[in-house]
């Protein structure tokens, strides 16, 4: 796999710590953009990096994947920003980008679970992200985000009792 580790989130438009907002249909100006693809790279990178790491099964190329979904967003940033949550959309690159590399063990629970309720298994109880945190990650609300959870854990102990997944 051609991704190299680095142990920072991607950089852009300086050091700047902006937070930019956009209203409906508003397109923000270039370096505002730049500005909040920073932001946005800095809040997520540690919970990127780590997912990434836990479904590959490896450090290294888990910050590598990461890098390279930050990578690919800051070419689709203008349509992140558009879409109905940049926190979303940057998630869908990220687990897209990791599918294929997902360890045997993580691939079954991908094949017997909805890959949200996955990804909230893995956020809350490998990582410890908190409903907020998890939520945010994955462009949810932290309901939302809980509900998947609590929806994945009932059919976990569901398959368990029927000693389907054993």
């Amino acid at each position: 796999m051609p991704h190299q580790a680095r142990r920072s989130a991607p950089q852009a438009c300086g050091e700047r710590s902006i937070r930019a907002r956009r209203t409906e249909g508003e397109t923000l100006e270039p370096c505002s953009a730049e500005a909040a693809y920073t932001v946005f790279c800095r809040e997520h990178w540690p919970v990127y990096s780590r997912y990434a790491a836990v479904v590959t099964g490896d450090v290294p190329t888990g910050q590598g994947m990461a890098q390279s979904a930050l990578e690919e967003l800051r070419t689709r940033w203008q349509d992140a920003l558009r879409s109905a949550s940049p926190s979303g959309y940057a998630w869908d690159l990220l687990t897209a980008m990791a599918a294929p590399y997902r360890t045997p063990a993580v691939r079954s629970l991908y094949e017997n679970f909805r890959a949200t309720e996955v990804d909230t298994l893995i956020l809350r109880h490998r990582l410890g992200c908190s409903a907020d945190v998890g939520g945010r990650t994955m462009g949810l609300t932290s309901e939302a985000f809980e509900l998947l959870r609590r929806t994945a854990l009932m059919k976990a102990k569901q398959l368990a009792d029927s000693g389907a997944y054993a």
